[in-house]
């Protein structure tokens, strides 16, 4: 099978041209480690995407480990949303926002599996899916920020073809980065103009005429504007 044209390939070559012209981010920026496909998101992927929620960049670090590889991304102390190898024995959120964020995003959801893999089953069963703005490993232990135009290229090259193949009804942003990526993908961008922080109160009209909510990151930094995050979360509650 010819995969050159494959979407994955297609983020691969995104990635490996914008680290071309950006020598200082060698050894931050991994162009070909893609921890949505080492753990085979897509083939847990449903039918019909009702909510597709759109996350910042996978973690860069199982336990102390940098991730460096795929099978990484499949170690047991490895946190990314996907991995359905994470122990979660002692790490499932006991109170909002006190887990990470696949812990966050299952109890604000109401999904109450012994295991991430079994809250994963439940997540898909309800036809919720999840992706990143940025796809491939960004080390933000060695640089915090997110560059702008890395951003802004993954959104337009990556992020924007693969909502175009989802088809969700409803899209959440999930955080900063989130937000500045689905500016740059239509019909978000006009939808969104005018529209703030993310932590500012969005117009109703942003998600009753356009199906886009936008949410603080649902972590512990954020526990100041945890009405709004769960409010947001009931409001995808309801759509069921």
């Amino acid at each position: 099978m010819d995969t050159s044209s494959s979407p994955s390939m297609r983020a691969v070559e995104v990635y490996l041209r914008y680290a071309a012209g950006r020598p200082e981010l060698r050894d931050i920026l991994m162009p070909e480690l893609l921890p949505h496909d080492a753990c085979a998101a897509a083939c847990r992927r449903p039918g019909r995407i009702n909510v597709l929620f759109v996350a910042e960049s996978p973690p860069w670090a199982a336990g102390r480990r940098e991730v460096a590889r795929p099978g990484d991304c499949l170690s047991p102390d490895y946190p990314y949303f996907w991995n359905d190898r994470y122990d979660t024995r002692h790490r499932r959120a006991r109170a909002p926002l006190s887990g990470g964020l696949a812990e966050n995003i299952f109890l604000l959801l109401g999904l109450d599996g012994g295991s991430r893999r079994e809250n994963l089953d439940l997540f898909v069963g309800e036809n919720f899916f999840l992706v990143d703005t940025v796809k491939c490993v960004f080390r933000k232990n060695r640089k915090a920020a997110i560059p702008s135009d890395l951003i802004r290229t993954s959104a337009r090259e990556v992020l924007a073809p693969e909502i175009a193949d989802l088809a969700p009804e409803y899209v959440v942003a999930l955080g900063n980065t989130a937000l500045a990526g689905l500016r740059e993908v239509e019909p978000y961008a006009s939808a969104l103009c005018g529209v703030g922080k993310i932590t500012e109160t969005p117009p109703e009209s942003l998600f009753e005429e356009h199906r886009l909510l936008c949410v603080p990151y649902p972590g512990g930094r954020n526990r100041r504007y945890l009405d709004r995050i769960e409010s947001g979360f009931a409001a995808v509650r309801d759509l069921g």
